[in-house]
């Protein structure tokens, strides 16, 4: 007498081939929805002059590399013209301490793109992660 038992893995095979692009789908979304964020918060607190700062802010393009590192970036360049030539006063706010001048608005930081981005590293990181999960999880995971 024999018994034999069958098994069928072609489901699971399709899922695990996949796998690697619907995690790199939900990466994409979860990285896109930090930088929205930090965006937002960074323009919260950034100083206050003509506005032309806080509408500098941006969110550059997501870069890939190998389809496992991706990166994705804030940027502000607020330029004006000065008597010496074009002057980036984002940069120089940022980077430069405003010269060691106070800032005039209450609220506002020196460091308005960086602040964000080390107060919520962890949080965007969890919140890639849990987008990365749900992606898996719509795909059958």
């Amino acid at each position: 007498m024999s018994l034999s038992f069958e098994f069928d893995i072609s489901k699971l095979a399709e899922l695990i081939e996949k796998s690697p692009e619907v995690a790199a789908n939900a990466a994409r979304i979860g990285l896109h929805d930090a930088l929205d964020e930090w965006r937002a918060e960074s323009v919260d607190i950034a100083p206050i002059d003509e506005a032309t700062l806080r509408r500098s802010i941006t969110v550059g393009d997501i870069t890939e590399e190998g389809g496992l590192n991706m990166t994705g970036e804030i940027s502000a360049n607020a330029t004006v013209q000065s008597k010496s030539g074009r002057f980036n006063y984002a940069y120089y706010i940022h980077e430069h301490d405003a010269g060691g001048k106070n800032l005039l608005t209450p609220g506002t930081e020196k460091k308005f793109l960086e602040i964000p981005g080390k107060k919520n590293e962890r949080k965007w990181s969890a919140d890639i992660e849990k987008e990365i999960r749900d992606g898996l999880d719509k795909a059958g995971w």
